[in-house]
């Protein structure tokens, strides 16, 4: 049945003897002074000092917030999730041949794509405080067969009263279910058999929600954009005041409105206007508190890009940054290494745990790897010459090259080739070298002297 199994069956007593002071635990009535997330979700969100409730759903109508989940999910999922085997003695290899590889690089559950899978988990992460996602295994081997992804407000982590361990709650509107096996129900879920990518918390029990967390900033920021709306839809914003030096008849009047029709609407615009003797026409400038208005969304802007560390450009505000040339190159970098890598490396060590390991022992040869290079791709000059020089160290071959650039190998094997130099050669050959040239050639052999013939006998 496999380690998992056994230690279920030999805790079996144990936890049916917890489920009933546990349950009795759980029974906590929720306060309007600290509700709990559930009533706050019913309830329209938590109240902020700007007036304005904010929670989960509605946050995600500004378009910062939205953007900004949206930006880190799709990037995310985007990415090309690897599984890959190492060689000994050092090395590694694509292991496609790997059933948790389908799960991660292609199809993780009979209802979804990897995409689909990771921007889920990424938008839970970065709205309700964590993306879970149920582990289904074999019942005989116990291996992963499937992920299936569960609503964060769905689950809630608990400790048990005795022990202390950590388990999930699983609960969707007082029913509780297990999401890959409709006809049976379980009220817990095990860490081993749960993949949990928490945002920033500071306990395991609990997980912060950005969104609860940030609430006054977003308050404010739906406030701005309520103020906006209203002055726009009830406010009187004049863009000119015409005046006259005597009150008119209401013939007058209706006569100069007509003729002030002619110069309204954009195919009329920059006429030259004609106007009666005592009627002037002054132009109104943007009135102060609508500037203030613009400096203030500008800052509310760059408050959520701050939240879930975004540069300002990635959300359409380049007021004060650049979007040309190497700045962009450079801002591109700083938010694969500040923003994405963190979500990269939290995802790949809690898969690498989950889904490759044995007996709570990370000793698998296995491991899964974003790959980010096609977000670090420079351009097409500046890739080649690290191609370059690539090849001149010899740490690249022309295949290697080619893969990259999503191109074909060459064909005979041609490509897995590996040239240097003729400047570059190992230092040992060099050394070798050295003392061939200082060896001094070997002088010709010694001739016999043929003028002392010796003495002959008489």
């Amino acid at each position: 049945m496999g380690w998992l199994n056994k230690r279920r069956d030999k805790n079996l007593e144990r936890l049916e003897a917890e489920n009933r002071a546990l349950k009795e635990r759980l029974e906590v009535r929720s306060m309007l002074t600290d509700p709990n997330s559930w009533l706050a979700r019913n309830m329209g969100g938590m109240p902020t000092v700007a007036g304005t409730s904010v929670n989960e759903e509605n946050a995600l109508s500004l378009s910062d917030v939205y953007g900004a989940i949206k930006l880190i999910a799709w990037t995310i999922a985007g990415l090309p999730l690897h599984v890959f085997k190492e060689i000994k003695p050092k090395g590694t290899e694509k292991a496609r041949d790997n059933p948790i590889y389908t799960l991660l690089h292609d199809s993780p559950n009979s209802e979804q794509t990897a995409f689909e899978f990771q921007a889920m988990m990424s938008v839970y992460q970065n709205s309700w405080g964590a993306g879970v996602a149920e582990i289904e295994r074999d019942p005989i081997t116990r291996k992963p067969v499937a992920l299936w992804p569960i609503p964060t407000y769905c689950i809630t982590p608990r400790r048990t009263p005795k022990t202390k361990a950590l388990i999930y709650e699983v609960n969707a509107g007082g029913t509780i279910y297990k999401p890959n096996q409709s006809d049976s129900y379980s009220e817990w879920l095990w860490p081993e058999d749960a993949i949990v990518f928490p945002a920033l918390t500071s306990t395991r029990d609990v997980w912060k929600s950005p969104i609860t967390t940030h609430r006054e900033t977003l308050g404010y920021a739906m406030a701005l954009r309520e103020f906006g709306s209203k002055t726009f839809g009830q406010g009187v914003n004049p863009a000119g005041i015409i005046s006259v030096e005597a009150p008119l008849g209401e013939e007058a009047e209706a006569n100069l409105i007509k003729a002030l029709e002619g110069y309204t609407g954009l195919a009329r615009s920059n006429r030259l206007m004609y106007l009666n003797a005592g009627v002037k026409f002054e132009r109104i400038g943007l009135p102060m508190q609508d500037a203030q208005f613009i400096e203030n969304k500008r800052f509310s802007i760059a408050e959520i890009a701050r939240i879930f560390q975004i540069p300002l450009f990635l959300l359409n505000e380049t007021e004060k940054s650049t979007s040309w040339g190497s700045g962009l190159e450079e801002l591109n970098s700083a938010f694969v290494t500040y923003c994405l890598h963190p979500y990269l490396v939290q995802r790949e060590q809690e898969m690498y745990k989950k889904l490759f390991t044995a007996n709570g022992k990370n000793t698998s040869e296995f491991f899964p790897q974003y790959n980010v290079d096609g977000l670090l791709r420079g351009k097409l000059l500046d890739r080649y010459m690290a191609y370059s020089i690539g090849r001149q160290s010899t740490f690249l071959s022309p295949d290697d090259c080619r893969e990259k650039e999503n191109l074909n190998p060459l064909p005979n094997g041609e490509g897995e080739r590996f040239d240097t130099p003729l400047n570059m050669v190992n230092v040992d050959i060099a050394d070798k070298i050295a003392e061939m040239k200082n060896q001094k050639p070997a002088g010709p052999e010694a001739k016999p002297n043929n003028d002392n013939k010796g003495t002959q006998n008489a």
